[in-house]
């Protein structure tokens, strides 16, 4: 028998298995790829092309045809990979696996400002996590240790409510509200599920619900909120997006200007880290204290006998004490927990570590959720509205813009006697206002001249222990 000599051909419906087969691959990898696309834009510097190179470490060749810009490439990754979970910049990207929603939401959009200010597109984040420690939306940081019921955040659209409560060595968050305003729809949860937790949240977002992990997805913009339960203890972290959270006001801080103010307006420094503001966040919390129900939504509002809200800057509880002890339950430490603080990834998240640890005598701090997986934004002081004094002005540069902004400052006549701790005055970043000449003969004597400087915080006051 002669050898075959001819070329071998593969049935037809063998070979289109086959092309299937290396699509689905390709598709596969591509949404892999996916995965890394916020990493990659950690570098804001990077366009489309470099974005897709790194995405794909170069061997997927060039981007898809029907990309042109980063937005391009982020819908292309949503449209192709819907199945994943894990995707921040899609809307049905949080929270990981098979969460149960409930109840079913509606298709209307998210309630959002018609704003044109320069952060309307803006993302911003904000974390309080038990100790509790607060990491407001410019990503400067401060401590509270008492107890009280709290605005988090509060302007026309949305309210967080959180309550704090003293445990004797450190103090936590104990309840959680969520409170859309336009539609009296509200998400509301303590520790421990008593009573349990409820949501009525449908317009313009969806609650869905993983494990210890309950989020909350705002339609149509990149925008979550996202509560976790650890131990007898909750987290509160959000991402926020500028057409929901503008002119958003509370202990997470001032959206539209930067920093933390009371709600009188008055500005808190937060200069000297953790331990120092935990000393002096008595009154910027007291400022943001919740009035009595109906205006307090959360589950169980903390009131004493007169039905006056109860806000005190003690972490001790117990007999004399504003807060009783068996009101609360101690930290439940996770025997598991192999980690430590200098593994967590944030600087400053892992000093909030070493002080829980310091507080409490308890390692397990270093496997808290909110620490392993943080949600952090880096702002930048562009972002913000600096309130300038009205006969102050910022000198623009021709390349820098306005030198005195862009170093997170304002404007100040008497800046010396302005300024906060942990501020410094600069000289030569603002004008004085100029009035017009008055007609007639000059004044023989001129009065002296005030001062006109840059009011900055200094770069190291977040660092001191």
């Amino acid at each position: 028998m002669k050898p075959f000599l001819g070329s071998f051909v593969l049935p037809a419906f063998l070979l289109a298995s086959t092309a299937l087969s290396a699509n689905a691959q390709k598709e596969e990898t591509s949404c892999r790829a996916c995965q890394r696309l916020p990493k990659c834009l950690e570098d804001s510097s990077v366009n489309y092309e470099e974005l897709w190179k790194c995405m794909t470490n170069a061997n997927l060749g060039d981007p898809p045809d029907n990309v042109n810009s980063i937005a391009d490439l982020e819908d292309w990754c949503c449209e192709k990979c819907l199945d994943l979970g894990d995707l921040p910049y899609c809307q049905e990207g949080k929270p990981t696996g098979s969460p149960s929603k409930s109840p079913a939401p509606s298709q209307s959009p998210s309630p959002t400002f018609d704003c044109a200010g320069e952060c309307c597109d803006c993302i911003h984040t904000c974390t309080i996590q038990p100790d509790p420690h607060y990491t407001v939306w410019d990503n400067t940081y401060y401590d509270f240790q008492g107890g009280c019921d709290q605005y988090a955040i509060k302007n026309d659209i949305i309210e967080v409510q959180i309550a704090t409560r003293p445990r004797s060595t450190y103090s936590t968050i104990t309840q959680v509200t969520v409170l859309m305003k336009n539609t009296s729809e509200s998400f509301k949860i303590a520790a421990g599920g008593a009573p349990p937790t409820a949501n009525t949240i449908v317009t313009g977002a969806t609650y869905s619900n993983t494990g210890n992990v309950h989020t909350i997805d705002f339609s149509g913009v990149p925008s979550f909120i996202k509560i976790t339960e650890w131990g007898s203890n909750l987290s509160l972290q959000v991402v926020g997006h500028g057409t929901i959270f503008s002119n958003s006001e509370g202990m997470c801080g001032s959206w539209d200007l930067g920093g933390v103010r009371k709600s009188d307006g008055t500005v808190y420094s937060t200069a000297g880290g953790w331990a120092a503001t935990a000393l002096t966040s008595f009154p910027l919390a007291n400022s943001w204290k919740i009035p009595p129900p109906p205006a307090n939504q959360l589950l169980i509002p903390a009131l004493d006998i007169g039905g006056n809200p109860i806000c005190d800057a003690s972490k001790i509880c117990g007999p004399g004490s504003a807060f009783p002890c068996n009101a609360v339950r101690k930290l439940q430490a996770d025997k598991k927990c192999k980690k430590r603080c200098n593994t967590i990834d944030d600087e400053a998240f892992a000093d909030a570590c070493r002080l829980d640890i310091k507080n409490t005598g308890s390692k397990s701090w270093a496997c808290q959720p909110s620490y392993l997986e943080p949600v952090l934004e880096k702002a930048s002081p562009c972002d913000f509205n600096k309130p300038d004094d009205e006969k102050c002005k910022p000198k623009k540069d021709r390349k820098e813009g306005y030198l005195c902004h862009r170093l997170g400052g304002t404007c100040e006549t008497k800046c010396k006697d302005k300024a906060p701790p942990g501020y410094t005055c600069l000289k030569d970043l603002c004008n004085k206002k100029k009035k017009p000449n008055k007609p007639g003969p000059k004044p023989e004597a001129r009065k002296k001249k005030k001062k006109c400087e840059c009011m900055v915080p200094l770069p190291c006051s977040r660092d001191k222990k």
